[in-house]
């Protein structure tokens, strides 16, 4: 019976003693497993902890600079960061009475790959709009948002941004002076002053000089575009991060132009401490200096404007009968009935033009101006247009009168939305980087090594020859 017993004992032990180290050593791998995951999500964290500072006090976007400070963008420094912040998370150096601590599991990194590295220029700039309109959506209603989409469809419904008046008041302007030089009297033609050619003359000569009221005061800042992103070749990561989605349509546009408005600087309302002072016309035009950037924004503006005007003059039949009066009698003046058309269309090019050079004389002072106008709206009279010299932009206002209508800034909102979105963007990265340079340790700075998203293959060891391979994409 004893020997029954004993057997039965040591068989039992056996498979207890076998269930208890299979219980062990399953402890032992899950603790690993677990180890491995909250090493490597810690470790992700780490990372993206190293946000660029200085992006996120004047942009408010989150990324990583793979350069960390340096002249070399490279996800292989990346690499680098994220292995040591692994190994020291398994080494327990940085905790509260470390030694103490004892690592029983005895993991170690054999290898750390990163895989997946969204740069903020990868799919055309999609990854910066995508934070960047992430940035501004609270802060702007629907509402608003319909408004500047009703802008764009008048806009587009009377060909403001497409139908050229300079070119047509240059054609009937020079259709006259053909006739002043071979048909018309020396004693008429030395006193003929084509109102169309007087407008055009001042406005080739320098068009800001009419519309600015003191021209001394513009910034003369220029930079050399060709060390910045829009015009080198950039680095590519593996585009967006595939655990966000990003529409990227109409709307966003929309308010992707609303963070640029508010992130960068613009006549009247410029950046403190900004390379450009003209940021916002250096996005609209591309040029390497702020006063040709101003430059390029109020004739894109003017030409808006003197569209909208020439419709109106058109559509008001008072004003109408005075330009078909004038221009008879300037036909009559020359014994030339036949040309009273082209007089009168002369006339109203001159008259739309030059209250167009005091609509945006009115905007860069902090004014408002409406995109179509009606009579009560309408500043400048024939006479004044006829005797044109230059200074009615500045001295002609709206004393008295309820301001309505669009701000520069308005005007500046319907122009962006006329861009191309990638070429928005990226001169956007260039202010960015321009910006950035100025500031201490930054001097390398370049959007396209800024990281939005990692992600990474990571294989750990153990001391028994294990292996634990895991896969993480951590982003903002």
């Amino acid at each position: 019976m004893d020997g029954y017993l004993t057997v039965f004992l040591s068989l039992t032990l056996s498979v207890m003693i076998s269930l208890c180290l299979v219980l062990v050593l399953g402890a032992r791998e899950n603790t690993r497993c677990m180890e491995v995951e909250c090493v490597t999500d810690i470790g992700m964290n780490n990372i993206l902890a190293e946000y660029h500072r200085e992006l996120m006090n004047q942009y408010d976007l989150f990324f990583i600079d793979t350069s960390y400070g340096t002249e070399n963008a490279s996800y292989k420094t990346t690499e680098m960061h994220l292995k040591d912040y692994l190994e020291r998370n398994l080494s327990g150096e940085d905790l509260f009475l470390s030694f103490l601590y004892h690592n029983p599991v005895k993991l170690k990194v054999n290898d750390v790959t990163i895989t997946n590295l969204s740069v903020a220029s990868d799919e055309n700039g999609a990854v910066l709009r995508r934070q960047a309109v992430e940035v501004i959506y609270q802060r702007v209603g629907i509402s608003y948002l319909k408004q500047i989409e009703n802008w764009m469809n008048t806009v587009k419904e009377y060909d403001l941004n497409t139908r050229d008046i300079l070119a047509e008041c240059r054609n009937a302007s020079a259709a006259l002076e053909e006739w002043n030089n071979e048909s018309l009297s020396k004693e008429a033609a030395a006193d003929w002053k084509n109102p169309g050619a007087k407008v055009l003359s001042l406005w080739d000569a320098g068009i800001l000089s009419l519309v600015v009221k003191d021209y001394s005061s513009l910034s003369t800042q220029t930079a050399d575009l060709t060390t910045y992103i829009s015009s080198k070749t950039t680095l590519a990561g593996t585009g967006m991060n595939p655990a966000v989605t990003f529409a990227d349509g109409f709307w966003e546009q929309l308010i992707f132009q609303e963070y640029i408005l508010a992130y960068t600087g613009h006549y009247g309302m410029e950046k403190e401490n900004g390379y450009l002072q003209y940021q916002t016309e250096y996005i609209l035009s591309g040029k390497d200096t702020d006063t040709e950037n101003l430059k390029n924004v109020v004739y894109q503006i003017l030409s808006i404007r003197a569209v909208a005007n020439v419709l109106y003059l058109i559509s008001d039949e008072e004003r109408m009968q005075l330009t078909e009066a004038a221009g008879t009698a300037l036909a009559a003046l020359f014994a030339l009935p036949e040309l009273a058309p082209l007089f009168q269309a002369v006339i109203i090019l001159a008259w739309a033009m030059v209250e167009s050079i005091s609509d945006v004389a009115k905007l860069l002072q902090g004014g408002r101006v409406p995109l179509l106008k009606n009579g009560k709206e309408w500043y400048c009279e024939i006479e004044e247009a006829l005797a044109f010299e230059g200074s009615i932009g500045q001295a002609k206002q709206s004393e008295g009168k309820k301001e309505e209508g669009l701000l520069y800034e308005d005007y500046l909102r319907i122009l962006l939305c006329f861009q191309d979105k990638v070429t928005t963007t990226f001169r956007l990265m260039d202010i960015m980087e321009m910006d950035i340079r100025q500031t201490k340790g930054n001097e390398c700075f370049r959007m396209d090594g800024c990281a939005d998203s990692i992600g990474a293959a990571i294989q750990f060891g153990s001391t028994d020859g294990k292996k634990y391979d895991i896969f993480r994409c951590y982003g903002y």
